[in-house]
């Protein structure tokens, strides 16, 4: 969501300018770069597909210092996302915000009414966050004058009676300050003010009373914000219209009828231009797409957001279709030098138009808005998936090769989890290398893992259980297992919980017997910072016959495994299509060493390919309990035939090319496993229906 550049200088808005440039000349002695996602930029482009050379990652530890030495400042400044208990008694169903902007004195005046449901046994006062820079100068509770006390970022409002379970009030709070800050800013460009709001993860508060917490959105919104003219005000949802209050004002209604978390809420103002196209939806719909630009910057941005109806369009194929199809979709420019996915209108830097900028922020509109973060230790899921997305973008629009470049750029060998720890740091909520880049990485991993079809189908069960709401990663694995039938602890363990990444040693050497041909494979991790990863793993085996492709998992420290060939092997290949996080080694043929004894192998399937049944052929060197099962290319058990107890010799299994269940599998390729004494045997079946 930010840039390394500005989120570093953040925290000193409004200290000392000495103490920022120290910070910031850190900062700048590496490459800065957009992750979008209220990605910060600096003012001259960055490129759409930057490399990371090794030296640009060695000076990002200096970044890293510069941010650890702020950590203590910042984590004093902010206010964690979690509901007080007392916010636990009421369900916010709409706020109504009439807010009134004087960009020359710098006030902001409002009035806010929130209605809400009781959702505790009884509620008599209720408490909603503000910061305690805006001072409240009367509260309403049903229309009457009701007591409240403001202190610590808490307002509390008496009700005017004691509601019951499952009744509804009303309350209204007349507020007025200068919120500036992080979260609110006064700015200027070409000589005319332009006002902004960027909320995430805990702004909300700073510029308007309201129930703070991700898991709980109001099902709408509406939004009146009176301004000077030749002001323009862009916010959520539709324009319902315009009023004039008076000579030389105009109030702007914004309604967002579908339902939003607080730091979602957004206003800009400016004399802004409209640009106008349309979007139309996977049903015929119609949708605008309005642009709200500075003025100087027109052509830049009708050439920079021309893409924005194909990136929906792709997206929608991909996510279902958009999700605030009702209302519309746009941008509003401001002078952060990145990006911030508000609702239907994302706010984006007045100087940058890259098309994975583009992307990034709209794809938010289904993974951030439509499935929000449950809170912010979660935040993996808004921004991993948006910049995953980016990615996904140029594979569509590009091809394959633009896809993986990309993901190349976003490889991470560093230490810390994914998972956020402290969700009350800003710079750690907001780590690029860990809740962007590496995040999207296991987006990635995930979808070879699950493979396209399950990914996708869990993309959209996911959607369909959590739209409009929030989730946390064990509902989203909760959902990839349901569709998938895969166990995806270990995945989510090691890769959003734990820490670094496996490093892959290789070795084989081609043996023949008894006329059939095998690769003996070891596969070992020697990573010493972090524990075993389990993993599906892909390897590509060169015969002169041709290249065969296999799928082994690999869950130990050391693991053989014997692979049937058609012919001799010349080169054996691990991960070649790059979809793990991970680095590879080869010892080649000197490196092997001395192979266990076999205890049992597979020698083939006859016929193969089959259709409908075939024989799965095996020795065994002596007595053993033999387990036999057939996989899917993603790992998954299909069909156990484990024979049991076997005695030495030659063995052959029959498969009808059904699964336990005993329904039909669907043509392609299926890899048999024998495990004998801890060693594992490899075969592939091709199935043609």
């Amino acid at each position: 969501m930010l840039s390394e550049f500005a989120r570093i200088l953040r925290p000193f808005r409004g200290t000392p300018l000495a103490t920022a440039l120290v910070v910031w000349l850190l900062a700048v002695s590496a490459p800065v770069l957009c992750t979008a996602g209220r990605a910060l930029t600096p003012l001259a482009p960055v490129p759409d597909a930057p490399v990371w050379s090794d030296a640009y990652k060695s000076r990002q530890g200096l970044v890293w210092e510069a941010q650890a030495r702020i950590r203590s400042l910042q984590k004093a400044a902010l206010v964690p996302g979690d509901k007080t208990a007392a916010m636990d008694a009421y369900d916010v169903t709409f706020y109504d915000l009439d807010l009134d902007l004087d960009p020359v004195a710098r006030i902001l005046t409002g009035t806010v009414a929130m209605t809400a449901q009781v959702v505790a046994d009884s509620l008599s006062v209720v408490q909603m966050n503000l910061d305690n820079k805006m001072t409240v100068s009367a509260a309403r509770a049903a229309g009457a004058a009701a007591a409240f006390t403001h202190a610590s970022g808490l307002l509390d409002v008496t009700l005017d009676r004691t509601y019951l379970q499952g009744e509804t009030f009303t309350v209204a709070v007349d507020y007025a300050g200068d919120p500036t800050g992080d979260y609110f800013g006064w700015d200027t460009y070409n000589g005319a003010p332009l006002v902004w709001s960027l909320s995430e993860p805990y702004g909300a508060r700073e510029w308007w009373p309201c129930k703070d917490v991700n898991t709980d959105k109001a099902d709408s919104v509406d939004i009146n914000v009176t301004v000077p003219d030749p002001l323009v005000v862009a916010s959520n949802g539709l324009l319902a219209g315009t009023t004039s209050p008076a000579a030389g004002q105009t109030t702007y209604h914004w309604q967002e009828r579908y339902p939003i978390v607080t730091y979602l809420v957004s206003v800009t103002a400016h004399p802004y231009v409209e640009l106008n196209d349309t979007y139309t939806g996977l049903q015929g719909e119609t949708m605008p797409l309005v642009h709200y630009v500075v003025a100087d910057r027109v052509g830049d941005a009708a050439a920079g957001y021309a893409p924005t109806p194909d990136m929906i369009h792709t997206f929608a194929l991909a996510y279902g279709e958009y999700p605030f199809i009702n209302e519309k979709y746009g941008h509003a420019h401001f002078l952060w030098g990145g990006g911030m996915e508000h609702q239907t209108c994302s706010s984006m830097a007045y100087n940058y138009y890259s098309q994975t900028f583009v992307a990034h922020e709209l794809s938010h509109q289904w993974w951030g808005d439509m499935v929000t973060c449950a809170d912010f230790h979660h935040i993996w899921l808004n921004e991993g998936f948006a910049t995953w997305s980016e990615a996904y973008w140029l594979e569509q629009s590009q091809g394959p090769a633009a896809y993986f470049a990309k993901m190349d750029a976003r490889k991470f060998y560093g230490g810390g989890s994914v998972y956020v720890p402290d969700a009350s740091d800003f710079n750690v909520i907001f780590d690029y290398w860990h809740s962007y880049a590496k995040a999207s990485w296991v987006v990635h991993m995930l979808r070879h893992v699950m493979g396209d079809a399950d990914f996708f189908a869990a993309l959209a069960q996911y959607r369909q259980a959590y739209a409009f709401s929030s989730a946390t990663t064990e509902d989203f694995q909760t959902v990839c297992e349901q569709v998938s039938g895969l166990d995806l602890g270990p995945f989510m363990a090691e890769w959003i919980y734990g820490e670094y990444y496996p490093a892959y040693e290789i070795a084989f050497r081609g043996r023949q017997d008894g006329g059939n041909w095998f690769v003996d494979l070891r596969i070992s991790q020697t990573q010493t910072n972090t524990g075993v990863f389990t993993m599906p793993l892909d390897v590509r085996v060169t015969t002169l016959a041709g290249v065969e492709d296999f799928t082994v998992q690999n869950e130990s420290r050391d693991q053989w495994y014997s692979l049937a060939v058609g012919d001799e092997p010349v080169q054996v290949v691990l991960d070649p299509d790059d979809w793990v996080l991970c680095t590879i080694s080869d010892a080649g043929y000197s490196g092997i060493g001395d192979a266990p004894a076999r205890e049992a192998e597979l020698l083939g399937a006859y016929p193969n390919p089959f259709n409908p049944m075939t024989t799965i052929r095996f020795t065994a060197s002596r007595a053993a309990d033999a387990r036999l099962e057939v996989f899917d290319v993603r790992g998954r058990s299909i069909r156990d035939l484990s024979p049991g107890m076997v005695e030495a010799g030659e063995h052959g299994v029959t498969w009808d090319g059904r699964d336990d269940a005993g329904g039909e599998v669907s043509s392609g390729t299926y890899f048999v496993r024998l495990d004998v004494a801890g060693q594992a045997s490899v075969t592939r079946l091709t199935l043609v229906r």
